[in-house]
């Protein structure tokens, strides 16, 4: 058995025998490979590279492009499914909410029930625009919500998020993540601390129509250019942002903008983890 086929075996017995995750043994095994590629032809090493670490190590689908976004732990949920807004309101107010996320999907975990209470903190008025004119910047910039609006994204050439934040709700008392260790909650990834609220606007523009026309002789070419725009949705009324008090925003500007999520780290002992399957043929 040759030198290569003997280090494979041994990466992949030891990581079956739970030492060594499912991904840090592929990696252990494509370092090893790496450094026996010199006794190696080139077809034989790429060829087998290929099939340990596909794609050379990254994920080429959409939910991938979501886990790199631009502030992950803290995405904008104007994108939200409205039941799904409904629904983290009424939970906010029952005690601290645990989630699932991950890539592109944020799903409340019902039956997980964690201490704590959402506290009203009144925040200086604030106005942002999110600008977003190509898929690379809607992953990044709206990951809950980026694969449905891909097609309108496409049909518009651009989109734009208008928000008004009045303030937050946020996480007190003695909530943490040891508190997720329930039966009801395994499928939870991180803990709800923080929820800005206020209107936004979900708009659809940027592509530019014009008319051009001969005018009389000696007079050159006319022209005109115009930007369309048209909001997809809103929410709130930013008028009544301003009303919010110290103690109560204002019922007509408490829509969810902002989440501000914590992850759950759990320890799973290595002896624990299951064996690496059989890779096909």
């Amino acid at each position: 058995m040759t030198e290569r086929a003997l280090t494979e075996r041994a990466l992949t017995e030891r990581a079956a025998r739970g030492y060594v995750s499912r991904m840090y043994a592929r990696r252990a095994i494509a370092v090893a490979l790496s450094l026996l590629a010199p006794a190696v032809t080139g077809c034989g090493y790429r060829g087998l590279a290929d099939k340990v670490i596909p794609h050379g190590g990254h994920d080429p689908t959409p939910l991938a492009r979501c886990t790199v976004a631009q502030s992950h732990e803290q995405p904008l949920v104007t994108e939200w499914p409205a039941p799904y807004k409904a629904r983290l309101e009424a939970m906010l107010q029952d005690g601290a909410v645990a989630v699932d996320y991950s890539g592109c999907e944020l799903r409340i975990i019902d039956g997980c029930k964690v201490p704590g209470s959402y506290k009203w903190n009144k925040t200086t008025l604030s106005r942002d625009t999110t600008d977003i004119r190509n898929e690379d910047e809607l992953f990044a910039k709206l990951p809950v919500g980026a694969l449905a609006l891909s097609g309108e994204l496409k049909a518009a050439g651009s989109l734009q998020v208008q928000t008004t934040v009045t303030g937050q709700l946020r996480l007190v008392g003695g909530a943490t993540r040891d508190a997720t260790l329930g039966a009801e909650c395994p499928g939870a990834t991180h803990l709800v601390t923080a929820l800005s609220i206020g209107a936004f606007k979900l708009m659809a523009g940027g592509s530019v129509s014009g008319e051009a026309g001969v005018a009389l002789p000696g007079a050159g070419l006319k022209g005109a250019t115009r930007e369309s725009t048209s909001i997809l949705r809103e929410a709130g009324d930013p008028a009544s942002c301003a009303r919010a008090t110290k103690e109560h925003p204002s019922p007509d500007c408490r829509s969810p903008i902002q989440i501000f999520l914590l992850p759950i780290q759990r320890s799973i002992p290595l002896n624990v983890l299951s064996p690496i399957p059989d890779e096909p043929g």
